[in-house]
């Protein structure tokens, strides 16, 4: 004998069909579909970060080319208040005329190599830059206190070159033309050659 099914049971498998259907569709369909919108949020803000970004570099473009330009003929000036680098003999007829021009005697000119360590270190000196060279006499010269000062007022005018070390030892004269000691450390910043 065949018996049908109740009412309750009719019930009870059209819900179960109706809470599988509604599942299903939930798991393959509307999760995918939000996962794609998600997905497709995100690529259109990063497209538009990247749009503003190319059109930040547009709209900038013309201040960076302006300010590279005035950096460049900054340089030129700069690159015009030194000079180019010379051999170690024209330094020493550079300082020793130097000094003789403003009545000091050169007795001792030592120039340092540009890469020897410096003092009370073992670490050679660190360049300024690869386009300048920092190079470093040691002197001694013999003179009046007056002729030191107007050496001291020549250099102070002279971009590239500076004192970084004075050392005076007056001399046993009571006059003001004495022969004092002086112990100088020159400082001259030069451009290298390209």
């Amino acid at each position: 004998m065949k018996q049908g099914l109740s009412k309750r049971e009719k019930i009870l498998i059209f819900s179960a069909a109706l809470i599988a259907l509604f599942y299903l569709a939930i798991q393959f369909a509307i999760l995918p579909l939000i996962s794609r919108y998600n997905i497709g949020i995100a690529e259109r803000d990063r497209l538009a970060a990247e749009k503003s970004a190319v059109e930040f570099d547009i709209s900038s473009r013309p201040i960076i080319e302006n300010q590279n330009q005035t950096a460049i003929e900054r340089f030129e000036e700069i690159k015009q208040e030194y000079p180019l680098l010379i051999p170690n003999e024209e330094i020493v007829n550079t300082l020793t005329d130097l000094c003789l021009r403003n009545g000091l005697r050169p007795t001792m000119l030592n120039i340092v190599p540009p890469d020897a360590p410096r003092r009370g270190s073992n670490q050679p000196e660190t360049p300024v830059s690869p386009l300048f060279t920092v190079i470093t006499a040691n002197m001694n010269v013999t003179g009046a206190y007056s002729s030191l000062l107007n050496l001291l007022d020549e250099v102070e005018s002279l971009q590239y070159m500076r004192i970084t070390n004075l050392g005076y030892s007056a001399g046993r004269r009571a006059d003001s033309e004495s022969e004092d000691s002086i112990t100088l450390t020159f400082e001259l910043t030069y451009i290298n050659p390209q």
